[in-house]
């Protein structure tokens, strides 16, 4: 189930564009849909206790994504958003191989923008021009795709989904002093307890599950150019920290389970001179973690504001 997290993603800035592979509009406007594709492949893993193992030898893991997004301003300063993944696994493991495709896990999102004016600014000319952009949310994450407890589940290969609903909430602070930008992100997740009454297609003796909680916190820093026919191109970088606490099993903690990982990244985003239209393409690399993959993602995507 490591293999089907979503990836964290920074948000548009709110004076339209950055290095945005989220869902959520510039200030102004009144919708914007996305489309996202990815491609990672997974070498190796770190251990319970950080030490990274590689693969068997032949060994090939990839999923590729495609995710589907759409968001809507409900009034000025609140906007929802909605992200359906589709979900390719193409893997080859001691000696198996596996194609399975299927739908992710959904993200329904809410979010309220604090600030009511744009807050980027050309020049600081006192304390009002310091103000950033703060985002407070909350996003829900439905149980769509494929987990180990559906039907027709054979082995780990076939997961798409994670097969729990998690409420998360999120914060976003941001801050453009043009060309330079900075930015943090950050989640806390719950996960809601779910009865187990089979695994990979076998009954079990039933049992009450929970995974652990998870939090996430993401630092960028972007520099943005401006181009002669007044679009933009921005570059950012990132460093990710994702740890998600030990899994209950009616109510018992589960010492071998539990993960983290840092990861860093580097995006580019080209916005076109009416503000309407974002190019993205990404890579991020897993640099070290506890008992997880170590993965690298590479990201392109297309979003169109109006």
């Amino acid at each position: 189930s490591l293999l089907v997290f979503s990836q964290f993603s920074f948000a548009a800035s709110c004076c339209g564009g950055g290095a945005s592979s989220g869902v959520i509009l510039p200030k102004f406007n009144d919708a914007m849909w996305d489309i996202g594709f990815s491609n990672e492949t997974y070498d190796g893993y770190w251990t319970q206790q950080g030490k990274y193992q590689s693969d068997p030898a032949g060994s090939e893991l990839i999923q590729r994504r495609i995710n589907f997004s759409y968001a809507h301003r409900v009034s000025e300063q609140l906007q929802m958003n909605i992200t359906i993944p589709l979900i390719d696994n193409q893997n080859q493991y001691s000696g198996e191989s596996s194609s399975v495709q299927g739908l992710g896990d959904t993200q329904i999102g809410l979010w309220y923008e604090t600030f009511e004016r744009v807050t980027c600014v050309y020049k600081i000319t006192g304390w009002e021009s310091l103000k950033p952009s703060i985002y407070f949310g909350t996003t829900l994450t439905l149980p769509t795709g494929i987990s180990a407890y559906s039907d027709r589940v054979d082995n780990s290969f076939d997961i798409t989904g994670r097969g729990f609903y998690r409420w998360d909430a999120n914060m976003i602070i941001e801050k453009t002093v043009y060309p330079f930008s900075l930015g943090w992100q950050g989640s806390y997740g719950v996960a809601f307890q779910r009865p187990i009454n089979q695994e990979y297609g076998q009954a079990v003796t039933p049992y009450n599950k929970q995974l652990g909680n998870r939090y996430t916190s993401s630092f960028s820093g972007a520099y943005t150019w401006f181009l002669p026919n007044l679009a933009m191109l921005t570059a950012t970088l990132s460093h990710t920290h994702i740890d998600e606490g030990q899994t209950t099993y009616d109510s018992i903690k589960d010492q071998n389970s539990g993960f983290d990982k840092v990861t860093t990244g580097l995006a580019l985003a080209y916005n076109s001179s009416l503000r309407d239209w974002i190019i993205k393409l990404s890579f991020n690399q897993a640099q070290s973690g506890h008992n997880y993959p170590k993965t690298q993602v590479m990201s392109m995507g297309i979003s169109h504001v109006y």
